[in-house]
């Protein structure tokens, strides 16, 4: 069954029976009921190439990770939730999705690329990189849909989906001065991505909120776990009360680097992580931290991807979810206020 039976049983054009199936008011309501009546019961399936050519979309979106490298060869798997997700979502409103896996470096042409050669309707862009505004510059010039997730660009507005990673760190510190912690690190990752500078930002904010002393409650450069920095606190400081780390890898990494200092949670010092992504197994100490769903960020991608296709979005959208804390068994009270029964 195809356009041409229909309009030779009803004696119309086959241009008036692809424009009636398209919904299009220039064709005779009467003659439009008519033909969408007889294609159902035939079982019509209109060709997706050719539909898509009626309605000038592809009715694909395409969904890029972009940050992969030799030292970050997993973004594809961190972001596996969030992909499903989005495709699931937009399978529902009669879309595919273009999945792309790419480097940072030289990916503005690419995604200036697809846009320009139609390939795709909207973009999602998921990353783990940090990327300055000049890169998504040649989308918004073009005025082409597109969302991010997992960051922002600061004052910049632009249509994403982040974590409330200010609110995140803020809410680490607090935690530990309730246990009775005064002398906390945060070990930074790099600040040039913009969730990773919220939670320094967060961290910072809570010192200054709860009046800590600022030398000793400090940011601690450890991209890439490099512990020089750590040891170097240590050594002119003391080891610290209470280590927040910008994720779960780097406050185990940070944990065996206090270790060589025969110092353990929690009975030496509170540890805390953040993205809850290791197996039990994995994390050596039941880590207290922070989850999230990237099946949650994934969904509320699409669906303002979707608004902003439709025109429902007139001004930049900033959606921010919140993560979820998890009290574990890494944290207790601070040593300092432990006292030995035996001493007295």
């Amino acid at each position: 069954m195809d356009q041409k039976t229909i309009a030779d049983m009803l004696g119309v054009s086959q241009a008036t029976v692809s424009l009636a199936l398209s919904g299009d008011s220039r064709v005779n309501a009467i003659t439009r009921e008519k033909i969408v009546k007889i294609a159902k019961e035939m079982g019509y399936v209109p060709n997706a190439s050719a539909r898509a050519l009626v309605r000038k979309c592809t009715e694909t979106i395409g969904v890029v990770v972009l940050g992969l490298s030799k030292d970050n060869m997993r973004s594809e798997l961190f972001f596996s939730d969030a992909i499903l997700a989005i495709a699931l979502e937009l399978g529902k409103h009669g879309y595919n999705i273009l999945l792309k896996v790419e480097e940072l470096i030289g990916q503005d042409k690419f995604l200036t690329g697809l846009a320009r050669e139609k390939r795709v309707d909207g973009l999602i862009i998921l990353t783990l990189a940090p990327f300055h505004k000049d890169f998504i510059w040649g989308l918004e010039k073009m005025d082409f849909p597109f969302v991010l997730v997992n960051r922002h660009l600061g004052k910049h507005p632009v249509n994403c989906i982040v974590l409330d990673d200010f609110g995140a760190s803020f809410q680490a510190v607090e935690y530990l001065f309730a246990l009775g912690h005064r002398k906390i690190v945060y070990l930074a990752g790099d600040e040039k991505c913009s969730a990773l500078a919220d939670r320094i930002s967060g961290f910072r904010a809570a010192v200054r909120h709860f009046n800590l002393e600022q030398t000793l409650n400090r940011v601690i450069p450890f991209l890439n776990g490099d512990k020089k920095n750590l040891i170097n606190y240590i050594k002119q400081y003391g080891p610290p009360t209470g280590v927040i780390a910008y994720n779960d890898v780097r406050a185990l990494q940070a944990k065996r680097i206090l270790a060589d200092f025969n110092l353990y949670p929690p009975k030496d010092y509170s540890l805390i992580g953040f993205d809850n992504r290791l197996s039990i197994l994995a994390q050596e100490v039941s880590l207290t931290t922070f989850d999230y769903s990237l099946e949650e960020m994934g969904q509320k991608a699409a669906n303002l991807l979707l608004d902003v296709m439709n025109g429902k979005v007139k001004e930049r959208k900033k959606i921010v979810v919140t993560p979820r804390f998890l009290e574990r068994g890494s944290c207790g009270r601070s040593p300092q206020l432990i006292i030995d029964p035996g001493s007295s």
